[in-house]
């Protein structure tokens, strides 16, 4: 394998680098979002990796230029909440941390729904949504919005001209008019809403012969995908993978532990380490690899900017 100390600035090492985002070097933007502004109810904190998400600060110079789609984390600390909003591509939050309440619009009337750590909802286009913190930490989550510009967001009950109370109920006028998600429901809006949720307890690995373990979140097996999908890789100690390309870009996102990521170019090497909460994005067309020579299993999700299944066999190293 080759040794990641010899990795010296050269084109190819210097591109890399460009492509990769380190947590430890970011900055959590608490006036992502200017609509939130002066409204201590909507404080919510974002970190952007790839593209600006639902923030107009497309010009960040420490964000990756998204193609596909957007990847940014989302921190919204205790009691507070994101009034109703619809967007015109898809979107999903992934939970990394507490519990998120997202309610889902259907006129004055919504449906709830409760996410845990490593449970994802993928929000349909033009459907509104608002989420909120009922918990007792704060909720760091992983949202991706379905295009490289997505436009900004139009709201639909925002405490700017709406009671608070009421933003906070995503416009339903009282409680009853609030359900809590139930996916065994005949409910033409619960039945809607189903195919979206993704728990994290129903994944099924599939293990793949070069020997680490997918579980589909968006894409066949998961939510509906419309311009991306998205995997969760467990990837045991020991186990590394041939290089292999895509048509499209990839991004890996480290969850736990630590991988390394390699590039390849005309005969050259380069190689980068990931851990938690660290991110490389892999160019359309460029050869690239992971494998996991740490101490523990390594967790990471793979976003792929195709709605469909790309023809990649993944071998073993």
């Amino acid at each position: 394998m080759p040794d990641t100390s010899l990795l010296t600035s050269s084109t190819l090492a210097d591109e890399m680098r460009a492509h990769t985002g380190l947590f430890t070097e970011k900055t959590f933007d608490w006036d992502a979002f200017p609509a939130s502004r002066g409204i201590p109810d909507l404080s919510r904190a974002q970190l952007r990796y790839v593209g600006a998400g639902g923030s107009p600060k497309v010009g960040d110079p420490s964000t990756l230029k998204a193609q596909h789609f957007t990847f940014s984390l989302v921190n919204q600390p205790v009691g507070k909440f994101a009034a109703s909003h619809a967007h015109e591509v898809v979107e999903h939050f992934f939970i990394l941390q507490g519990v998120l309440t997202v309610g889902t619009v259907w006129g004055d009337e919504v449906v709830e729904v409760k996410l845990g750590r490593k449970d994802l909802l993928l929000n349909k286009s033009g459907r509104p949504h608002g989420f909120r913190n009922d918990g007792v930490e704060p909720v760091l989550m992983q949202i991706t919005v379905g295009s490289g510009t997505p436009e900004m967001p139009v709201h639909v009950c925002h405490p700017k001209d709406k009671e608070l109370e009421l933003s906070r109920r995503f416009g339903a006028p009282g409680p009853e008019k609030i359900h809590l998600f139930s996916p065994e429901s005949s409910d033409r809006r619960h039945k809607e809403l189903a195919p979206h949720v993704v728990r994290y307890r129903d994944r099924k690995p599939v293990w793949e012969k070069a020997g680490f373990a997918r579980m589909t979140y968006v894409g066949e097996g998961g939510a509906p995908a419309a311009s991306y999908s998205m995997d969760l890789i467990r990837l045991p100690r020991g186990v590394a993978i041939k290089p292999y390309t895509r048509e499209v870009e990839d991004v890996y996102f480290v969850l736990e532990g630590a991988i390394t990521v390699g590039w390849e170019q005309d005969g050259e090497i380069v190689e980068r380490r990931l851990g938690e909460r660290d991110l490389m994005f892999n160019p359309a067309g460029r050869a690239h690899y992971f494998r996991n020579d740490g101490a523990g299993d390594a967790e990471f999700s793979m976003v792929v900017g195709a709605a469909r299944p790309q023809p990649v066999v993944f071998e073993a190293a």
